[in-house]
């Protein structure tokens, strides 16, 4: 799969912040859009880093008490870490944003022929056409987007 839109850069692109209370209320319209749907889930996939939170706080709302994680940080998957997947049981993988679709694709390569749908807490130039894809809120510009659980800026104090 290949995306042609550009993603934020975090070096140079202005920043959006979201708070907590903007990922408990994109967390609660994605719960909304799954029950609507119908769809029932065996267990959650949640992309490290940034699909931990997500992944937990979904598996909360859809009383759901499996949850695993798909071993990729900094956009590098670490096949040796992967949990066991299953053909029988039904899968929603779960992470922050779907930006440049790098992860996406990651993500679809290893979990093909498995039963998955996807859950963003935040889409970027509105992909969400497919029906397996439940996304709290669409984005249409390149701001990086900093979320709560992430540094707010490179710099650290020492003391």
């Amino acid at each position: 799969m290949k995306f042609k839109k550009k993603a934020a850069n975090q070096r140079n692109s202005p920043r959006e912040y979201c708070n907590w209370e903007e990922v408990e209320s994109l967390t609660k319209i994605i719960t909304q859009k799954i029950k609507t749907s119908g769809k029932k889930y065996d267990i959650i996939l949640g992309i490290t880093n940034g699909g931990i939170i997500p992944a937990r706080l979904l598996a909360r709302d859809l009383d759901i008490n499996h949850i695993q994680f798909i071993p990729i940080r900094n956009k590098k998957l670490y096949k040796k870490e992967m949990p066991p997947l299953f053909k029988d049981k039904k899968y929603l993988v779960v992470d922050e944003i779907f930006d440049t679709g790098e992860t996406f694709s990651k993500v679809c390569n290893i979990t093909r022929g498995l039963d998955c749908d996807f859950a963003f807490l935040m889409s970027r130039y509105g992909y969400t056409g497919k029906s397996s894809l439940f996304v709290g809120k669409p984005l249409n510009h390149d701001k990086w987007i900093v979320f709560p659980w992430e540094k707010k800026d490179s710099l650290t104090v020492s003391m």
